[in-house]
């Protein structure tokens, strides 16, 4: 949905040196994500390890941000899929109701959305397994569909398309470009920091020793799709003639092989794809706001269970609820989306890379079967690229924006301003629970 902004910002090789450059920033993050995993190996990943390191008050602040990052791209998805439904399948969406944000919000695209957000609503509902069986079957035909259209765009594409190499632009002497696609690599490799959410069902410990690779892993794999995907899309058409495309990622092939099969393939793999992310991201936003009312973070009726006692039902209604709430907003949201989530994710790396040198510290720090490589120097570049990343995204945003006030911070203080409000009116309800069965709960 995004990555063909991505190519034209930045051109084929620009976003292709922007990715590599997050790939080498990620993977000392990932390493400490791995040390904070053997260290305290409880499902809960960033709110464990604020809580552990840090307190009560940074546990908070990383489970809203989770909380948060987890919804508003339940949205992204469900505003995604009528759009590239339509695609498919072109009038679906519709007569047009409002414009927001700088597009039109049509009526198909709040049923498709709706309709999907019920659908994942019923599946989870039901629990844990239905949602699984569903993950995997997107997860393995999008794989299909994306080798498909990968080599169909190398193998028939045309290397002079690739020029220019890399877009130039008009801050950070010309290669803003580059630093626009490394802004927003958070959200991009984002996903390999749930893998910690599991390791507490991990019965070998051999399989803990192997997270650190793991993580690597899926980082360069990541790295590795990204960069398939942006050469195919690039060598099939120019980055003038991209220009004129809403979805230039899809209808790229459309417009150099005139088959509408192709196109298909293309579109199918996308939807595939958001299908397969949306089932993943509804299932973390319901956990994350499970755990934060059951340790009394938010309100505990979130952390109750429905009646079957298999599924977080209260938590399933509200991500229901504010999936099609955030529907409303149209396409103009699905930019910001991808720039606040990038912003939080790096604060989620800041609080985790600091938490490694802070456990380091602590005489009754657990032992870990893990240690990143090379003392401290790696891990204090972690914490550096870490705030760069933080930094950088808000800069980027803000020219995006024109240099001026942009949307996403606008969105961020709201954000912060109705978490803080919701830390004081939840105040009797979490000095209810006292410290020792908080620690329990938080640490189960």
């Amino acid at each position: 949905m995004v990555l063909g902004s991505v190519l034209v910002s930045a051109g084929p090789l620009g976003a292709a040196i922007g990715f590599v450059i997050g790939a080498g920033v990620m993977i000392p993050i990932g390493l400490c994500y791995a040390e904070l995993t053997g260290a305290l190996p409880y499902a809960g990943g960033e709110i464990v390890y604020a809580y552990t390191l840090f307190g009560i008050r940074w546990a908070y602040v990383a489970g809203v941000c989770l909380a948060l990052i987890y919804v508003i791209n339940c949205v992204f998805f469900a505003i995604s899929v009528g759009w590239l439904l339509n695609a498919l399948l072109p009038g679906i969406e519709g007569s047009a109701l409002y414009s927001v944000l700088g597009a039109t919000v049509h009526t198909g695209d709040i049923v498709v959305g709706i309709a999907g957000t019920v659908v994942l609503l019923v599946a989870h509902w039901r629990g844990a397994k239905d949602a699984a069986r569903l993950q995997d079957l997107s997860t393995y035909l999008l794989l299909t569909a994306t080798c498909i259209f990968v080599a169909i765009g190398i193998g028939r594409g045309h290397a002079v398309n690739l020029h220019p190499l890399v877009a130039p632009s008009d801050w950070a002497w010309g290669y803003g470009g580059i630093l626009s696609v490394l802004a927003v690599t958070p959200y991009f490799f984002g996903g390999f920091n749930t893998i910690p959410q599991a390791v507490a069902e991990l019965e070998d410990e051999r399989d803990r020793r192997r997270i650190a690779s793991m993580l690597a892993a899926c980082i360069v794999t990541s790295l590795v799709f990204y960069c398939l995907v942006l050469l195919a899309v690039s060598m099939v058409l120019s980055r003038d003639q991209l220009l004129k495309f809403e979805l230039p990622v899809a209808q790229a092939f459309r417009a150099a092989f005139h088959s509408e099969l192709i196109t298909d393939i293309v579109l199918i793999g996308g939807l595939l794809g958001l299908v397969a992310v949306w089932n993943a991201l509804f299932f973390a936003a319901t956990r994350v706001l499970y755990a934060l009312g059951r340790a009394r973070l938010l309100h505990p009726a979130l952390g109750s269970l429905g009646s079957r006692g298999n599924a977080p039902t209260t938590a399933i209604t509200w991500v229901t609820a504010l999936s099609i709430a955030g529907l409303f907003l149209g396409k103009g949201a699905l930019l910001p989306v991808v720039n606040v989530t990038s912003t939080l994710f790096a604060l989620m790396y800041v609080i985790v890379s600091l938490g490694v040198l802070r456990q380091r510290r602590l005489a009754t720090a657990p032992a870990t079967s893990y240690r990143v490589p090379g003392g401290p120097l790696l891990v204090w570049a972690a914490v550096l690229f870490s705030f760069y990343l933080l930094v950088l995204s808000l800069v980027q945003q803000w020219m995006d924006a024109g240099r001026h006030l942009p949307t996403e911070w606008l969105l961020m203080v709201g954000f912060g301003s109705l978490s803080w409000a919701l830390w004081f009116a939840q105040r009797k309800s979490r000095d209810s629970l006292n410290s020792a069965e908080r620690q329990r709960i938080i640490l189960t």
